[in-house]
């Protein structure tokens, strides 16, 4: 499973370089993309979408499955 992790971390790097996910894994889509935008203005649409796909399929990993 840690490698399946690290796969999905380069995946988002591969999308955005050394930006840190950990900057926005806690925050919901709006405020992750402010953030990114100020970062890579002007924003490509595709990419982020690309990116927020990633990094759902890492928070699902991460969290814990409800019973």
């Amino acid at each position: 499973m840690k490698e399946e992790l690290e796969e999905l971390i380069d995946a988002v790097h591969d999308l955005y370089g050394d930006y840190s996910i950990y900057e926005v894994m806690d925050l919901d889509r709006p405020a992750a993309i402010a953030i990114m935008v100020e970062m890579y203005n002007p924003p490509d649409g595709e990419r982020i979408e690309r990116y927020f796909a990633v990094l759902d399929w890492i928070r699902a990993w991460r969290e814990p499955a409800l019973l």
